[in-house]
């Protein structure tokens, strides 16, 4: 005759229990690697996600490490980089504009200046005509002309000066004499 064993369920499930348990830890290594792995695909795509992992580590470690290991530490980080771009696209945008409202105040002058231009060039042509009115008329037309190409002068230097450039010698246009009629 057999014996029964007293205690077959106790048996069965301390046995179930190991099973359960190996599962257990495979399954949470798993999720474990898994969530590590999608955390930081996430970090890497999503700037936000980066940013509040970042500040999370930076309040984390900051009571732990020495303030100028800490910023060493974080100095290598996305964020810290795209704060310092950030920064220079910030300090380019003003320099720029800087730059371009200097180029549209000297464009428009050098504009209205070559419309005048044109425009006493158009109209001294019938007093030039006229014999000795003539000779007058294109002397002081010539002054003007000298006096507008040392403005246009001036104007482009100061362009050159915005933008670093050399400046073009004014005393050639600005110091020229115009010949009198006397």
């Amino acid at each position: 005759m057999r014996i029964a064993n007293p205690r077959p369920d106790r048996f069965l499930l301390t046995l179930s229990l190991k099973v359960l348990w190996r599962i257990s830890k495979k399954l949470l290594i798993v999720a474990a690697i898994s969530g590590l792995g999608a955390l930081n695909v996430l970090t890497i795509v999503n700037d936000q996600a980066h940013a509040a992992g970042f500040n999370f580590l930076k309040s984390v470690l900051t009571p732990l490490v020495a303030e100028a290991n800490l910023s060493d530490l974080l100095s290598h980080s996305p964020t810290q980089k795209y704060k310092a771009i950030e920064t220079r696209n910030v300090e380019l945008k003003r320099f720029s504009a800087m730059r371009s409202n200097t180029v549209k105040r000297v464009s428009t002058r050098i504009g209205r200046r070559a419309v005048a231009n044109a425009a006493k060039n158009v109209s001294s042509f019938a007093v030039e005509i006229i014999p000795v009115v003539g000779v007058t008329a294109m002397v002081a037309l010539t002054a003007s002309d000298i006096y507008d190409d040392c403005q246009t002068l001036k104007d482009l230097n100061e362009l050159n000066i915005t933008f670093n450039h050399e400046k073009e010698d004014e005393t050639t246009v600005c110091g020229m004499k115009v010949p009198s009629i006397n």
